[in-house]
């Protein structure tokens, strides 16, 4: 889920940057292929190498989400995004 979620991100900002589409999905692609993989080799050796590929892999979906929300261009609009009392 943390690789689909990842890549997710690199397609909504090659939506948006259209000018490097196809940079941007390679970086991301690669980058998703990349940490599968880690997870893919790690299995075979060591539960603790692969729990630490996992919270890595899960890392870099926290980081997209996070700078995704700060690119949105409707952030403004959205009402779950706002953080006030009533």
């Amino acid at each position: 889920m943390a690789y689909s979620g990842y890549f997710g991100y690199f397609i909504g900002l090659s939506v948006m940057m259209p000018q490097h589409r196809w940079r941007i999905l390679g970086v991301g692609y690669g980058t998703a292929s990349l940490l599968h993989a880690l997870w893919n080799v790690m299995g075979t050796y060591s539960a603790i190498l692969l729990t630490g590929v996992g919270v890595v892999s899960y890392a870099f979906l926290v980081a997209a989400i996070l700078k995704a929300r700060a690119l949105s261009p409707t952030r403004s609009q959205n009402f779950a995004t706002r953080f006030a009392r009533r």
